[in-house]
């Protein structure tokens, strides 16, 4: 399988997963709240993206594909996280906060992922912007469901990880529409036309099997 093949095939499984929601039983809901409806998940997933940050991985392909499914791993547990605390917490001002903090930290994580895929697929000058470009997408997207749905007001959370989605999105030539504007179906435009661009990268050789 080819580097683009495998960047393709991580970022795909974790744009197009569901994680189900699972009904807790009515008579464990409260215990379940008391234990579960607060931002331990959250601050472990932060400290995992401070040290992705700190520290990035060398350039060869294998610890960049481990990196890609570390962060990947890192998107998936904070979507999970954001279903169980939609499930167990009481009340929306419980999870407001939570929910602003999943979303930075998830627009972080996919600007990590992006700075992977771009040096993943160097080979290809396509997918090396187009891959980064659809990544950036999501993470301005992410941000703008919460900020339209507070009424436009942009949490602080948010303060550091915008200008690095600006950051990357300017070197990959992406303009991103101001909030209003910003939706799932502007996201989905931009992959179609991404992944088209994408298509007309050639097969690179398969790599030799190990020995």
């Amino acid at each position: 399988m080819s580097k683009l093949q495998q960047a393709v095939l991580v970022w795909l499984t974790f744009s197009m997963a569901t994680v189900p929601a699972v009904a807790a039983r009515p008579a464990a809901a409260i215990e379940i709240a008391v234990s579960r409806c607060n931002g331990q998940t959250i601050d472990d997933m932060s400290g995992r993206l401070r040290d992705y940050d700190r520290h990035a991985p060398r350039t060869s392909q294998g610890p960049l594909l481990a990196r890609y499914g570390a962060i990947a791993d890192v998107l998936s547990t904070l979507s999970e996280e954001h279903d169980i605390l939609k499930s167990v917490c009481s009340s929306e001002s419980q999870t407001e906060g939570l929910f602003t903090q999943i979303a930075a930290l998830t627009a972080w994580a996919l600007v990590l992922e992006a700075d992977v895929a771009g040096q993943l697929n160097a080979s290809c000058a396509a997918a090396a912007r187009g891959l980064p470009t659809m990544i950036l997408a999501d993470a301005w997207l992410a941000l703008a469901n919460r900020v339209n749905d507070a009424n436009g007001v942009v949490p602080s959370a948010f303060n550091d990880v915008i200008p690095k989605i600006q950051t990357r999105a300017q070197a990959v030539d992406l303009t991103l529409p101001p909030w209003s504007e910003t939706s799932q179906y502007w996201r989905d435009q931009l992959h179609a036309k991404e992944k088209a661009e994408i298509a007309t990268c050639p097969s690179p050789s398969p790599s030799p099997t190990p020995t």
